[in-house]
């Protein structure tokens, strides 16, 4: 019998149909919790809520694709900033993982002597809160008393305002993320390893191939699915990773590592005594929103997922 997933979409209704009236309770709920604080979100960016000053929070009016016609010519060189600053915040987390994951699994996946150690010291970074991790990297950051500094000085380098400059703030937050995040990466890839057949790399080695050649033509085209995918999956979640950035830098200096997400909150929250912009807020949500989902779907379609379902 041929597998049921590569079925249509018309037949697997027909076929599964009281399975989806069992469905209609939990879909209605998710809906309600997820679609209508985005449509929300959506309304809330075409009006001057939270722009006009004093009253503003409870007397607002529809204004259409004002704030976004703002946003794309008055303002078009910060919301440029901010999807530049998210790509390459995304992208570069990315590529750090990928890279330190795919190395650290290779090491971990070699007969080593005490092995069973070494993985368990590579998950303790990802044992401890994040918050509280951020924090303690905050502080190694500082200029004047971050032990970052302190240990460059015993090696006779001058201090670095490491928060000061926009190349030496990334720096920081890309090391800063990276220590959060290449644990799960090592381990996703170190159990992709151990499935690879052991048999392989034994054939390989009586045809004489090196260690590098194997690692091209064995190891890596079984990994490439798991590499497309966290990579992919990395992406999309480092795209929307508030934390780092705003326990760290703020966005700053200036707006040099501001992204979407800390621009949404600094306008809804951010100044002090000052009146949120509500409306700006939720337009910088909304544009997050509308990229995630462009990527998405991109993702979607690049894979299998939807395989002869609209047939």
């Amino acid at each position: 019998m041929a597998d049921l997933r590569d079925q249509t979409l018309g037949f697997r209704l027909r076929r599964e149909w009281p399975a989806y009236i069992y469905l209609i309770p939990t879909t209605v709920v998710l809906l309600f919790l997820n679609a209508y604080p985005v449509a929300y979100t959506v309304y809330i960016s075409m009006t001057d809520f939270g722009t006009g000053g004093k009253g503003s929070l409870l007397y607002y009016h529809y204004i259409g694709l004002a704030n976004y016609v703002t946003a794309l010519t008055t303002n078009s060189s910060v919301t440029l900033t901010l999807l530049e600053n998210s790509l390459f915040w995304a992208a570069g987390s990315v590529a750090l993982f990928l890279a330190m994951g795919l190395g650290l699994a290779t090491v971990m996946n070699q007969e080593l002597r005490g092995r069973a150690v070494y993985r368990t010291l590579i998950l303790l970074p990802w044992a401890m809160p994040a918050f509280i991790t951020i924090l303690v990297w905050s502080n190694m950051w500082q200029y004047d008393y971050g032990i970052i500094n302190e240990l460059l000085a015993t090696v006779g380098i001058r201090p670095i305002d490491w928060l000061g400059h926009a190349d030496s703030a990334w720096a920081a937050l890309f090391i800063t993320n990276l220590w959060l995040s290449f644990p799960f990466y090592t381990v996703v890839f170190l159990a992709t390893m151990q499935a690879i057949p052991k048999d392989l790399y034994e054939a390989a080695s009586i045809d004489g191939a090196g260690s590098f050649s194997r690692f091209g033509r064995i190891t890596l085209p079984y990994l490439a699915p798991t590499i497309v995918f966290v990579g992919l999956m990395g992406f999309l979640f480092t795209f929307n990773n508030f934390y780092p950035i705003y326990l760290i830098t703020s966005g700053g200096p200036g707006i040099s590592t501001q992204i979407f997400i800390t621009e949404s909150y600094n306008q809804a929250f951010g100044s002090v005594g000052a009146s949120p912009h509500l409306s700006t807020a939720a337009l910088y949500s909304v544009l997050d929103f509308v990229i995630i989902v462009a990527i998405t779907v991109v993702v979607v379609w690049r894979t299998d997922l939807t395989r002869n379902w609209l047939k």
